[in-house]
């Protein structure tokens, strides 16, 4: 995928700026929105009017033309304010970033002056409620006269909740309505189109209720013999096109669980730095002997926990900073498949895990108070949990990269 730069060092600092100033608000309702596992719908007319919302739209189309690196910053900083909040408007950014890579000249010319000009959103509901993203599609897309017929339920449906444009996959069926029995040409069946979010037939089932992660939105949109028209199927070679964008997606996600360490990081310590133990209790000799009020900040515990989280993010930092230099650098241009699922798919790997173990050590040195609900580490807490399945999962992806490097996958296809 071409990473060209437009944007020039001011207005990359800029962007990330006015990111910073959006983060504020996505800070306010955060926690509220946790609570009540409701989804900030306050949010968009902020990130619409920000701009924020044609962050990564080509300049020629009227966006601001953002790069990955300085659109992986932005999201940091909006993760820094809300990281829920942040996951469910980076949606809109990735599938733009998709759309980039996947969609002709004549589509992006069609539906990107909107996003710049009058700040249309568009979601991704691209995962089956059987196997997610990784499942061939169950969806269905009949030809009919002008376009398709399509009907299915679509899983993880985030930001669909203010979404002015869905974006979907579906298996475009025999005339008859046959799903191919040959999963290969099924595979080849599976594209992408885009619906308006009041298409007859579309509606959004309100079933997102987890542990983390509770403000995004992520409901289930259910097609019902909705009719898309032909100009509307946007991208004909959905399989083996997204995995030549996906680090619009992959690389986000790595900036949204980096803002959320960092925050749980910064949150800890702001709570940590002047407190005071007071007099404590030793495990069999009764009430200390020394100071009345022992520093949590001298305690070595503490300490090297601290020093541990400093590695934990920075590692975070170091692999997400170097993918997409290098993806600006077109070092992923080669013919290695392998090599560029390393390059986009680690930093999300790196962040979601090192972010579990950032989270975790926070609790460790506040205490138990943290564990109440309603404390701040303890709602990153749950957050964090949900960065492993993000896809590819990271199960996925070791099992993958391990089978590759040792040629179990066949010739030619080591990941080195």
């Amino acid at each position: 995928m071409d990473h060209t730069i437009e944007m020039t060092p001011a207005e990359q600092a800029q962007a990330i700026e006015i990111a910073r100033e959006v983060a504020k608000g996505f800070d306010k309702v955060g926690a509220r929105h946790d609570r009540d596992n409701t989804f900030p719908y306050e949010l968009a007319p902020i990130f619409r009017e920000s701009g924020l919302v044609a962050l990564n739209v080509p300049k020629r189309f009227g966006g601001w033309g953002a790069d990955i690196w300085t659109t992986v910053r932005c999201v940091e900083e909006l993760a820094k304010g809300d990281p829920a909040c942040a996951l469910g408007y980076n949606m809109h950014i990735g599938v733009v970033g998709f759309f980039r890579g996947m969609w002709s000249e004549e589509h992006q010319q069609r539906y990107f002056p909107g996003i710049a000009r009058d700040g249309h959103i568009f979601d991704g509901v691209y995962s089956e409620t059987r196997a997610g993203i990784s499942g061939l599609a169950d969806t269905v897309a009949i030809p009919v006269r002008g376009g398709y017929e399509v009907t299915g339920r679509k899983g993880w449906g985030t930001l669909s909740l203010v979404a002015d444009f869905h974006s979907f996959t579906a298996t475009v069926t025999d005339p008859d309505g046959t799903v191919p029995s040959d999963l290969a040409v099924r595979a080849e069946r599976e594209m992408m189109f885009v619906c308006p979010k009041d298409a007859p037939g579309i509606r959004i089932e309100k079933t997102w209720d987890t542990m983390g992660m509770r403000a995004t939105g992520t409901e289930t949109v259910v097609f019902d013999k909705v009719f898309v028209p032909e100009a509307d199927l946007v991208s004909r070679t959905f399989r083996s096109s997204i995995y030549q964008t996906v680090e619009w997606q992959t690389l986000t996600f790595a900036a949204v669980y980096l803002g959320l360490a960092r925050k749980a990081y910064e949150e800890t310590r702001a709570a940590l730095i002047d407190k005071s133990t007071g007099p404590v209790v030793g495990p069999s000799t009764g009430p200390t002997v020394g100071p009345v009020a022992v520093r949590y900040r001298d305690l070595p515990f503490v300490q090297v926990g601290f020093g541990q989280m400093q590695v934990w993010i920075e590692t975070i930092s170091a692999v997400l900073e170097r993918a997409c230099k290098e993806l600006l650098a077109g070092i992923d241009s080669g013919p290695d498949r392998f090599r560029r699922m390393v390059l986009v798919e680690t930093p999300k790997v790196v962040a979601t895990e090192n972010a579990i173990q950032v989270v975790d050590m926070c609790m460790r040195v506040l205490g138990g108070g943290s564990y109440r609900r309603g404390h701040v580490i303890e709602r990153l807490y749950r957050d964090a949990r949900s960065g492993p399945f993000h896809p590819l999962r990271t199960d996925q992806l070791f099992d993958l990269l391990g089978k590759a490097d040792l040629g179990v996958l066949g010739p030619g296809s080591t990941s080195r």
